[in-house]
Parts: C-alpha cells; structure tokens; sequence
C-alpha cells in the first residue's frame, strides 16, 4: 500500500509539473498551484519510500561497523539494531505527531492552495510508526527481516 501511494504520489507531482510546463509553453499560462502541489506530493512519496525502504531492506547500513564486530554475533547485532531502530523511530513518530499537532492547532495552510498542511505532515507520523512496527516484528522473529542489499 505504501509503495503504491509514493508512486502515485509521485506520478502525480511529475504530471503536475508537466501540466504546468505545457501551459505555460503553449498557453503562457502556468496551472495555478502546480508547483506547490508538486512540492506537497513529493514531499508525501519520499515520506513513504523511507517506509519502503524498511520493509524491503533498502535503507542504508553502515558498512564499516560489519568489520568491527564477529560474525558470531550478528543474531544479537541485528536484534540490537531492531531494538535501536524502533525506539529511534518511535521517538520520531512522537516529535512528528506534536510537530502535526501544532501545526493543526494554529491552523496553518499552505500559502498558494489554501489547504491545511497537518494532514500532509500526518504521513511522517505513520512512515515512522510503520518502520517502528517493522521493526518490532523483526525482533519479535527476525526470520521476517529482508536481506535487502547493504549499501
């Protein structure tokens, strides 16, 4: 589902953004909040690909620190690292829910579409709370973490 959404997201941003080009090119005149909504949408799909990127193991690893510690130890390193990634990320999802919240409370709005920003800072809140649930699932059964490529 999340895949599906940063795609259509960013589909969505690209066809903005060519609508917009098009009128200004052919009819001197661009499609009024294009751009912003284009900013909006890609702001939404890399929100959503960080979730992406968790649940098919395509998030960034620190190959460095493989070397450093035994390779006996992996099982614990990658329940350690489960353990620290979930709280990271329960942590974000909480600064991201009070970050949204506040935002709805003053009522902000975007400048050119006049739309409530809080809803589209909403989906920081479910990215982070998505990866922690991963998370928790891979250290409930680790069996269950994608191998992923290591970057």
């Amino acid at each position: 589902m999340e895949l599906a959404l940063a795609v259509a997201a960013l589909l969505a941003a690209a066809l903005a953004l060519i609508a917009d080009l098009v009128g200004r090119e052919l009819l001197g005149q661009g499609v009024f909040g294009a751009q912003r909504a284009a900013v909006h949408l890609t702001f939404v799909a890399g929100v959503l690909g960080f979730s992406v990127a968790v649940g098919t193991g395509a998030h960034l690893r620190i190959k460095a620190a493989e070397a450093v510690v035994p390779r006996r130890w992996d099982p614990a390193v990658e329940r350690a690292a489960s353990v620290v990634s979930m709280l990271l990320l329960l942590g974000l999802a909480w600064y991201a829910a009070r970050f949204t919240l506040q935002t709805a409370q003053v009522g902000e709005r975007s400048p050119t579409l006049q739309i409530p920003i809080w809803p589209i800072q909403a989906v920081m809140v479910w990215a982070f709370l998505s990866g922690a649930a991963r998370y928790a699932i891979y250290l409930a059964d680790p069996s269950l973490k994608p191998k992923g490529e290591p970057s």
